[in-house]
């Protein structure tokens, strides 16, 4: 008898004993890998140096004024080809645009005294631009090819878009308002290409080539 109970005893132990380990070995989470979500989500986020900043801008904004000032010509004899020239040239003007913003985005705020407030600024001047080349677009759009003055104003009135925001610099003014990111705008390259990029490579169209009837 004595026997017989330790026969049905030491199986029950030994499952006992294997169900414990297994549960104990359970109930302890390893430790999170170096590689985590976890892990890097308590990594801080490094601030920009103001020369590393001002740069990711100007760099931004450079094939926005590479695109806007290589406006094709004017030719009023040809008027539907010169309207189709501008509609594809003020598209593409506002999907460069739209290429800086997102680059503005990821820049963020100046690492300066009201840095948000500097950068909040710049993006609001890049997204005013976006709305004057849409509404010079749908002006083109608009204008009926079969009257050469209509086409012609047309055209005037982008170039007169384009160079309000050649003149104005609003975006250089706006950087060169602190005393840091001027420093740093004078050392970057992309913002010194920036100011080369300013001169047209194609003259505007003025009203005096446009004709009054």
């Amino acid at each position: 008898m004595r026997a017989g109970r330790w026969c049905g005893v030491l199986p029950a132990m030994v499952v006992a004993a294997l169900l414990a380990g297994c549960g104990g070995s359970g109930s302890s989470a390893p430790p999170a890998a170096a590689g985590s979500s976890a892990a890097l989500s308590v990594i801080p986020t490094p601030v920009p140096t103001p020369e590393a900043w001002t740069e990711s801008v100007c760099a931004a904004l450079v094939p926005v004024i590479s695109r806007l000032t290589a406006a094709p010509g004017l030719d009023l004899n040809a008027p539907e080809a010169t309207k189709q020239a501008y509609l594809t040239y003020l598209n593409e003007g506002v999907a460069v645009t739209d290429q800086a913003r997102a680059r503005l985005a990821v820049a963020g705020a100046a690492p300066v005294p009201d840095g948000d407030v500097i950068a909040e600024q710049v993006r609001g001047e890049v997204a005013d631009l976006r709305v004057d080349l849409t509404a010079a677009r749908d002006q083109v759009q608009r204008t009926d090819t079969s009257s050469a003055v209509a086409i012609g104003r047309a055209i005037v009135g982008v170039s007169r878009v384009v160079g309000a925001l050649l003149n104005g610099a609003q975006v250089a003014a706006t950087i060169n308002r602190d005393p840091t990111l001027a420093a740093a705008y004078t050392v970057s390259p992309s913002c010194a290409q920036l100011q080369r990029s300013g001169a047209p490579a194609t003259a505007p169209p003025t009203a005096a080539v446009v004709p009054t009837r």
